[in-house]
């Protein structure tokens, strides 16, 4: 595997567990284990580790260190192959900037003291980061690297409208996660203090409800979405084991959110809630990246004029 390709699964990896990562500082109620400093940690570089909450906040901004670094250097190998592949160059380019303004974003919740709006805009970035490697990662590899379906534009139109629903369900959740007492505004599932529609005047448990109600929405619309590609394992394999992984993570994902309730917000069950959402957004993504006609027809005109290339300059 060639340097730049080794890069963008490396920076699609740690990406990946930078938003798992962030879920647990949410769930262990860690955000501002260095206080409200940043870049430093309570006014020091390398901070004494008196508490969890230091130690896990700290490590965060480490692996964030790391996934920037490894960014630049996906970008900058992108930028010396940019007149053979410019389509990775502006990608990964754009990756670097995006990473960068993430990490601006994480400097402005802590100053904001984990505001919840703020909160929900650092995970947006977060995930439109990891859906942007997913691409740039596709444009690494050629088309030579993958098992390509026929194109079909309904099945990527499809895959879009299930990525943006579940990209809402997440900031959604993010936003329960903010707002006092909304996590915890009841102690039952699937009811709601017994009820199937509680009293929405308190705003924790309108919140509380807006979330399952979502959530509900969204996994009618996913099987409505992709029950019929998932079915499709002979002419289109790639994208319905995609879509199968998808339903299949997102009954997961409803179990994990009970069991949130049922656990109090059990700091493991919630970080497991934010990555197996995480894994049902990606495998969206990439069904949606897979059957797109546009990225075929990059990735069609690119390959020949790799495989020209003395093998030293391949990417």
């Amino acid at each position: 595997m060639s340097s730049v390709r080794k890069l963008a699964v490396t920076s699609l990896v740690a990406t990946f567990a930078l938003i798992v990562v962030g879920g647990l500082v949410r769930s262990t109620g860690s955000g501002l284990g260095c206080d409200t400093s940043w870049p430093d940690c309570s006014g020091r570089l390398i901070p004494d580790f008196t508490n969890h909450h230091v130690v896990i906040e700290f490590g965060h901004r480490v692996i964030a260190g790391f996934v920037m670094i490894l960014i630049g250097a996906l970008a900058y190998r992108a930028f010396r192959l940019r007149d053979e592949r410019p389509n990775l160059f502006g990608s990964a380019l754009a990756a670097f900037a995006l990473v960068l303004f993430q990490a601006a974003l994480g400097a402005l919740v802590v100053k904001l003291e984990l505001e919840a709006e703020s909160v929900v805009l650092h995970l947006s970035a977060a995930l439109a980061l990891f859906a942007l490697l997913v691409y740039v990662n596709f444009l690494a590899n050629g088309a030579v690297a993958w098992s390509l379906d026929p194109v079909e534009p309904d099945v990527s139109r499809r895959g879009r409208n299930a990525a943006a629903a579940v990209f809402a369900l997440l900031l959604v959740g993010s936003y329960v996660s903010g707002v006092p007492g909304a996590g915890r505004a009841v102690n039952d599932w699937p009811l709601m203090g017994g009820e199937l529609v509680p009293n929405l005047a308190a705003e924790e448990i309108a919140v509380h409800f807006l979330h399952r109600g979502l959530a509900a929405a969204v996994g009618i619309f996913l099987l409505v979405v992709l029950f019929g590609i998932a079915r499709q394992h002979r002419t289109r394999p790639a994208a319905a084991r995609l879509a199968r992984i998808a339903l299949g993570l997102f009954s997961l994902e409803v179990a994990i959110g009970a069991l949130n309730v049922w656990t109090d917000l059990n700091a493991a069950v919630v970080s497991l809630h934010l990555l197996t959402g995480t894994l049902i957004w990606g495998s969206l993504v990439t069904l949606a990246i897979e059957t797109s006609p546009r990225l075929r027809e990059r990735l069609v005109e690119t390959t020949p004029r790799i495989a020209s290339l003395p093998s030293e300059q391949r990417a």
